[in-house]
């Protein structure tokens, strides 16, 4: 007899608080992933590895069953597109982790969190989409806010440098793999989406990873741990929820929200780590609050939809 599963779904937006209520979880998901990468010893091409194969094995049960409702909408085209968000996405999780491992954990979450810079440009020329007046001003609040951390907390030093670079590179890649989302939206469901995405990004990843072989010990019955959170909150649930936002809200609404996760990880830090924030997080995190706002506040306009109104799919 037959396994009935239970319902996997990321809910469509029919009611427009939904739908940005569910990136805003999201955003609170993938902001745990810097304990579990602070806490991991595990080398970061294989842990990379771990956590993408093991969200695609998790989702195959639910994205088989939708592959057998919507086999007939499916084509080797749809495969062949997640081959480049995959690889992009591979390549940001390991850059992530090399690069915080080697430079402070301010500056790469500084770094990282200027993706509403590169998307603008991004979304020009990957999908068609212009961002609006009212989206470079939430976006030009936002980055104010970042400016304020970059002038008290970002340290500039030879020591340090490399690792900026690596999560400047980090950042770029992580906004093409955001964009890449939007561009690829006509996938019938965002698990035949994001299923064969970690599949393929995973399977890569263990290929790679004899190559980059570490000399630090690691403790599995600890990291087995680490491991499982980082797979199930910020990838399962995190990445995928994201994926959804930019599959079916504007690309710049959905870049400027999910910078709420420095603040939703200096937050944690702090009550996990010890972790203090200093006096400039929190005008930072006042403005990029104000800049979430801004830019997801429906329009009073009559016949103008709201920002995160839900776009056609393809």
């Amino acid at each position: 007899m037959a396994v009935r599963l239970p319902p996997f779904r990321v809910p469509t937006p029919r009611a427009r608080p939904v739908p940005l209520a569910l990136l805003l979880a999201g955003c609170l998901a993938c902001a745990t992933s810097v304990l579990w990468i602070k806490l991991s010893a595990i080398e970061p091409v294989l842990l990379t590895a771990l956590r993408l194969s093991l969200a695609a094995a998790l989702l195959a049960p639910w994205a088989v069953r939708d592959w057998r409702r919507r086999r007939d909408e499916l084509n080797l085209s749809h495969l062949r597109d997640v081959a480049i968000p995959a690889v992009a996405l591979l390549l940001h999780f390991i850059t992530w982790i090399y690069g915080i491992r080697l430079t402070l954990a301010t500056n790469g979450t500084l770094i990282v969190n200027l993706t509403p810079l590169a998307t603008p440009f991004l979304l020009a020329a990957l999908s068609h989409e212009r961002v609006t007046p009212r989206e470079w001003a939430a976006t030009a609040l936002a980055m104010g806010g970042l400016a304020i951390l970059f002038a008290s907390d970002f340290h500039l030093t030879p020591d340090t440098l490399w690792g900026d670079v690596v999560c400047l590179a980090s950042m770029l890649l992580l906004a093409t793999y955001l964009v890449l989302a939007k561009r690829f939206r006509h996938h019938p469901t965002t698990l035949l989406y994001v299923t064969p995405l970690y599949a393929i990004a995973g399977a890569i990843g263990l290929a790679l990873s004899p190559l980059a072989r570490s000399t630090t010990p690691v403790d599995w019955r600890q990291e087995w741990l680490w491991v499982a959170l980082l797979v199930l909150l910020p990838t399962v649930l995190g990445h995928s929820l994201i994926n959804q936002a930019m599959r079916s809200m504007r690309g710049q609404l959905v870049s400027v929200i999910n910078m709420s996760q420095f603040v939703f990880a200096g937050l944690m830090a702090w009550a996990a780590l010890g972790e203090r924030p200093t006096v400039a997080f929190y005008p930072a995190a006042a403005l990029v609050a104000a800049a979430g706002v801004l830019v997801a506040a429906p329009r009073r306009r009559p016949g103008k939809p709201a920002p995160f109104a839900p776009e056609a799919e393809g």
